[in-house]
């Protein structure tokens, strides 16, 4: 269970900057979702990777880079881990791996049975690549399996996947997806399988485009938003990196 949050820009744009007035909020919620923090960013063709098993609240890493880290495109996550995964860099988002598109950074936030039906739906080259053992980083390498059978198509990919997933229990497969000429944003989650602890709203996503920054967002993330956007649940959201053109796509 975590908290997503991404954008792309014109111009590049520090972490305080494009969440703006919103920074405090995000850091804060880091109180609960402690179990470390990370971010992948543009820099020229390449993909940044920066994380921290450390609250982003009590990190010095994540207190500096906020203002000095500037990319049009980024993604950033906070970790709430599974009880029974460790904290530890392999176990944190977000997930980098190289794929016949480039190299691509994935963050996750919920939860999905892992098991022979999951394994099944990884290439053995991929199952091989697994650093960790968290759900979210199987789940990646499934994305990227169908990935390589779409030739890169996200929403050929995401509309296979989730008829895949049909039958393995989870939450929520939402998702913030970075490679070299796309941010995606997926929302895809069972309300019925939603913990009662969390709020009706939790697996919620929004975004909007403002003064030439889309950004995108878990609930929570903007306590207070204007001429937003929700992100329909069995949606996709796509946005070109070169010209920052913004569509969505049905998915399930």
């Amino acid at each position: 269970m975590c908290r997503l949050f991404a954008w792309h820009s014109t111009n590049p744009l520090s972490v305080d900057a494009a969440l703006g007035s919103d920074l405090p909020a995000f850091t804060e919620l880091s109180t609960i979702h402690r179990d470390g923090w990370g971010i992948a960013y543009g820099e020229a063709d390449e993909i940044r990777l920066v994380r921290d098993t450390s609250p982003a609240h009590k990190s010095k890493v994540y207190s500096d880079l906020v203002t000095q880290m500037k990319s049009t495109d980024a993604i950033a996550h906070l970790r709430w881990a599974t009880e029974e995964l460790a904290v530890c860099i392999p176990n944190t988002h977000p997930f980098v791996k190289k794929s016949s598109m480039g190299e691509i950074a994935f963050i996750h936030n919920g939860g999905v049975a892992r098991g022979d039906s999951l394994n099944a739906l990884i290439d053995a080259d991929y199952q091989a690549e697994l650093e960790g053992d968290t759900d979210s980083e199987q789940y990646f390498a499934a994305l990227l399996t169908q990935l390589r059978k779409s030739n890169g198509d996200f929403v050929a990919a995401y509309q296979s996947l989730v008829k895949q997933f049909a039958p393995i229990h989870y939450t929520s497969l939402n998702a913030m997806i970075l490679t070299e000429t796309e941010l995606v944003v997926v929302c895809q989650h069972k309300p019925e399988n939603r913990s009662p602890e969390l709020q009706p709203d939790y697996y919620d996503l929004s975004w909007q485009t403002i003064d030439g920054v889309t950004s995108a967002w878990s609930s929570g993330v903007r306590p207070n938003p204007n001429n937003f956007n929700e992100l329909k649940n069995g949606s996709l959201l796509r946005i070109n990196r070169n010209t920052g053109d913004v569509t969505t796509h049905e998915i399930g």
